[in-house]
């Protein structure tokens, strides 16, 4: 029941009530929405009226001075603004300062759109991935040359196993043509003899690695017949191509520890063991093979067993020789391996000289280069008979002759000749 004794405020005073909690809000002076437009009208005037709303409510907003008309019901935006309430009809409305279209959130629908269908093609599946061997000798890296992340893989490889052969197939890793780059370095390092290949950039946002999930990097992955292992960004960022991919790694360097699980010094540790391993069950063989034949001996008591002594000391001796001829071999081959560590070592500054040689004499190839001497103003003449005019005995008056250019030739016609004296022919 109504009481009338209550007291009864007018429309007015709640308006103003209410307009006084929004005018002091700080929280609704600086406000980020994310949503959907939709009423998506823009007036004569500048003014843009339209609706932004998710899944479960909407607000209406207004946008002054806006002289585009890039937006269309349904599009995802970003906008900033706050909320302002307009007193004579006591509604509130949200005041758009800035606005532009949710990208990431587009990519993010493109991303799970495209990953059901490859998923549905059975591009994921455990099935078709292919095991790492346990020793990759030649690794080869998919990776911009001038990342920190080509870097960081090759000082974790050259720590761990530095016997290993790194092939670089340098590529764009974003922006224009960058998926199709990084097709053409995969199907290069696939058709090489690489035990593993690599494909790795840094970390970033979604469109700086959106390249890695284009369809056309995925599938040739996919069809790639060396394992690919990727290592793409941050632990965080997942690409199509890492669910493609036969390993994930979190990071580059991570992927350069999943390529080599057996360092040096863990190969040799295994040899090692194995040797002994080997010997200690070979001494234990003989020692039973040995015992039983001392006890056959002790319990027929025979006496003629000479033969058959004769033939187990000649297998004994034979596998003794087995035994002597395994041992040589497996001490020659540590003995190999390490000898090959320390030429690798050794010969690494050597290397280093020669590639400064090289840098060297590249620069000096570039400056002698015909095309980059005739870009810095110089001409080279030709008669008609594409004979090189070195001097101006060699032209008369009405010669037509051709001048080359960096970029071009012209033909002319002589109609004056000025010797280095100053006089005319």
């Amino acid at each position: 029941m109504l009481d009338e004794k209550k007291v009864y405020l007018t429309v007015s005073s709640l308006n103003k009530y209410l307009q006084r909690k929004y005018v002091n809000d700080p929280y609704l002076k600086e406000i980020y929405l994310k949503g959907e437009v939709s009423n998506f009208k823009l007036h004569s005037s500048g003014i843009l009226y339209f609706t932004i709303k998710d899944g479960n409510s909407k607000i209406d907003a207004i946008k002054f001075d806006y002289d585009k008309n890039d937006f269309k019901d349904g599009d995802s935006v970003l906008v900033k603004g706050e909320i302002n309430f307009y007193f004579p009809k006591g509604e509130h409305t949200f005041i758009v300062y800035e606005i532009k279209k949710d990208n990431i959130g587009e990519l993010y629908k493109k991303f799970i759109k495209l990953k059901n269908k490859l998923e549905n093609e059975g591009l994921f599946s455990i099935e078709n991935k292919k095991k790492l061997k346990k020793i990759n000798n030649n690794i080869g890296i998919i990776s911009s040359s001038t990342g920190a992340a080509l870097q960081d893989i090759k000082r974790t490889i050259y720590r761990r196993f530095p016997m290993a052969n790194i092939k670089l197939y340098s590529c764009l890793v974003q922006g224009n043509n960058s998926s199709i780059d990084i097709v053409k370095k995969i199907k290069e390092a696939s058709n090489d003899k690489n035990d593993v290949i690599i494909i790795a950039r840094g970390g970033g946002s979604i469109e700086d690695l959106w390249s890695f999930n284009e369809e056309i990097v995925v599938k040739e992955i996919f069809n790639c017949k060396i394992p690919v292992v990727t290592g793409i960004g941050h632990e965080n960022d997942i690409t199509l191509s890492d669910y493609v991919a036969d390993i994930r790694a979190s990071t580059p360097t991570a992927a350069a520890e999943i390529v080599t699980p057996i360092t040096l010094e863990e190969l040799i540790r295994i040899i090692d063991y194995k040797y002994e391993q080997m010997t200690s069950n070979i001494i234990k063989f003989f020692s039973n093979k040995k015992k039983c034949v001392n006890n056959l001996l002790n319990i027929y008591k025979i006496k003629t067993l000479d033969n058959i002594l004769f033939n187990y000391d000649v297998k004994l001796n034979n596998r003794k020789d087995k035994l002597n001829l395994v041992m040589d071999t497996l001490i020659y081959s540590r003995k190999a391996l390490v000898d090959n560590n320390k030429f690798l070592l050794v010969n690494k500054n050597i290397l280093s000289n020669k590639k400064n040689k090289l840098v060297i004499l590249n620069k000096f190839l570039e400056n002698n280069y015909p095309i980059n001497i005739l870009k810095k103003g110089y001409i080279i003449a030709e008669n008609i008979k594409n004979e090189k005019i070195i001097s101006i005995d060699n032209v008369f008056i009405d010669d037509n002759i051709k001048l080359y250019l960096s970029d071009g030739e012209i033909q002319v016609n002589v109609k004056k000749i000025i010797r280095k004296r100053g006089k005319d022919v």
